[in-house]
């Protein structure tokens, strides 16, 4: 069975496990890099080791994720480079997708949409390169979250834009979030014995978005050319008018790339709020009485609401509403929001299942017609599962 480490570069997080066939020997949690305070979690057996110290980079929560795999008589090994491969849950890339080895030709793909994905491909091409440089006889292994995306029909990725476009640049719906949405669906059809059902999947974290998955493909999501679109995220637009931003560039004299930032690190939560992009911190503030952030809940929770049953109407209707992701797997408060103007849908929210029980658990009302669950998501697992069908296949 081959030994593969997995490495999960989110938008404001690191998370890391390391696998043997579908065994975890260890894993890993960082937390707000870049702030002064990063929460650590880093289990290896029964040894759990915390920490909230300031990671400034990418590269910095990397190493010290090594650090905990590594270090002697903690970490389960000695050094890396007995693993058969390093897996990576990579973004976005120019041109073809899929599971692909991560030199620096597909890198160079990946910077070309650097601009499309700022928040992601950056930092995980940092990754790449620091695990590269420490261990470069170990095959590096991206699986692009747009694979499973890959069943879109032609009428739900085309856009209303001149069609030259398509064929000129590749502008149409990738969506994101591949691996989460394909575990979800996948954990739905064990939950339930259902493998033909009508499941939205609504990834909710720091980066958020939701499919709708029918009978195990893919048939639409919220995110589109870029991750920027959807439903609001902690730090990034969500979709917008698009007349905005050329209206907003020309009466304060933006630059392209002024623009970028201003979408893609100070908007969302964080722009509605002017606290927090992080729902902790809004629910804190909300509760003493900072209206913006009480907005920025309110419109997200909205927001989320309206995806749903945009997602059931894309698939003539729904069996199982499935939350996961750091917002949707821990904020019984955010699911009891979202879902209580859903019932003409048949969603009906258990209040005590909501709020007690397993990780993993049904949380709707036993004669609901709807099931609603949380299913902690494990896209490590899907990564790790595609890495070694990769190295089998090559």
């Amino acid at each position: 069975m081959p030994t593969i480490l997995v490495a999960n570069v989110g938008s404001t997080s690191f998370k890391y496990k390391l696998f043997q066939g579908d065994r975890v020997h260890a894993h890993g949690r960082i937390e707000r890099i870049g702030e002064t305070s990063s929460p650590q979690t880093h289990v290896v057996g029964d040894r759990t080791i915390t920490s909230t110290d300031g990671l400034p980079t990418y590269a910095d929560a990397v190493r010290t994720a090594i650090d905990h795999l590594t270090t002697p008589q903690i970490g389960p090994v000695a050094n890396l480079n007995g693993l058969d491969a390093i897996g990576f849950k990579t973004v976005h890339i120019r041109g073809a997708s899929g599971t692909l080895e991560l030199t620096e030709e597909v890198l160079g793909r990946m910077a070309d949409y650097n601009n499309i994905a700022p928040a992601h491909n950056p930092p995980y091409i940092q990754a790449v390169r620091v695990f590269r440089t420490l261990y470069p006889e170990i095959p590096l292994i991206g699986s692009f979250e747009a694979s499973f995306h890959a069943t879109l029909p032609d009428y739900a990725y085309i856009y209303s834009v001149p069609f030259e476009w398509l064929e000129r640049y590749g502008i149409r719906k990738y969506g994101f979030h591949g691996a989460s949405h394909r575990y979800v669906s996948e954990r739905v059809v064990a939950l339930t014995g259902d493998n033909q059902s009508k499941t939205v999947s609504c990834h909710l974290g720091g980066s958020a978005s939701l499919c709708a998955v029918a009978a195990g493909r893919s048939v639409d999501t919220t995110m589109g050319f870029s991750p920027q679109c959807g439903v609001i995220n902690s730090t990034r637009n969500g979709t917008i008018d698009p007349f905005i931003i050329p209206y907003v560039m020309d009466q304060e004299g933006l630059s392209p790339e002024e623009i970028s930032d201003v979408l893609s690190n100070r908007s969302g939560l964080l722009g509605i709020s002017g606290v927090s992009g992080d729902v902790r911190d809004l629910q804190e503030a909300a509760q003493d009485g900072n209206d913006r952030a009480r907005l920025a809940i309110d419109a997200f929770c909205y927001g989320v609401r309206k995806e749903i049953a945009a997602m059931a109407a894309a698939m003539g209707g729904v069996d199982v509403v499935a939350f996961a992701g750091g917002i949707g797997e821990r904020s019984p408060e955010i699911r009891a929001r979202i879902c209580q103007e859903l019932g003409f849908l048949g969603v009906q929210i258990d209040g005590r299942a909501n709020t007690e029980g397993p990780a993993e658990r049904r949380i709707s009302e036993e004669d609901a017609s709807v099931g609603v669950y949380v299913i902690p998501t494990d896209e490590e697992a899907v990564v790790a599962k595609a890495v070694a069908q990769y190295l089998v296949e090559t």
